[in-house]
């Protein structure tokens, strides 16, 4: 099980994101099953890294940033308001450095594996994850950044609903019930659907140029 985990690390990860995405919605409610799926989240995340050989300051750097959202989430809802924004920002950073350690990864010029090919979905994953995050960062250092046009919803968002609206920016599919209020949210939006609709025509153009390198030899 251990040797398949790790000839297939990418592909696991894959199915604890999607995992996360479709249980965190049912256990909102729940602090304490959110807290695990959050450990859940850093911890795969975090094996991900270590199994693609990260040096150990950055390993280290994982660590704490890990730290600093697991002391925060402990303290939940006693946590101060500043300290939400400091955690927000340490789980931004968090799933930016993985997301661009496993780019890395998709990107060298070993032969494309199945692995490769999950990493490269997990990248996308986590691109809309570390964007729902700086959402929720914005949010909190912003209020109102965002108008929401669905009842029942009011006040801040919760990062499920951060990474809902994430994702129809990143994939521009752009329902409307969330809109940017400020100046600061579209710029980051613009960002997102930016690097959504490059990221795919840049991935497909390097994973073809690689596949025909291997072919002819």
């Amino acid at each position: 099980m251990i040797a398949w985990l790790g000839r297939n690390r990418c592909g696991a990860l894959l199915a604890v994101l999607c995992l996360l995405i479709l249980v965190d919605p049912l256990v909102a409610m729940s602090d304490w099953i959110s807290l695990a799926l959050t450990f859940l989240l850093l911890a795969s995340l975090l094996l991900v890294a270590w199994s693609l050989g990260l040096r150990r300051s950055l390993l280290l750097v994982l660590v704490v940033l890990g730290l600093i959202v697991a002391a925060v989430l402990f303290q939940s809802p006693e946590a101060s308001h500043w300290g939400w924004v400091v955690a927000e920002a340490a789980l931004t950073s968090f799933t930016a450095i993985v997301a661009i350690c496993l780019l890395q990864y998709v990107l060298n010029r070993a032969a494309i594996t199945a692995d490769k090919v999950f990493a490269a979905i997990d990248v996308y994953v986590l691109i809309g994850f570390t964007f729902a995050s700086l959402f929720t960062f914005l949010e909190l250092v912003q209020p109102n950044a965002f108008h929401v046009a669905v009842p029942g919803i009011e006040g801040q968002m919760s990062w499920v609903q951060m990474m809902y609206f994430s994702f129809t920016v990143l994939t521009t599919t752009g329902f409307g019930e969330i809109t940017p209020a400020t100046n600061m949210a579209r710029s980051l939006i613009v960002i997102e659907q930016v690097l959504g609709v490059m990221y795919v025509a840049f991935l497909i153009a390097r994973l073809v140029n690689l596949y025909g390198r291997d072919r002819q030899r």
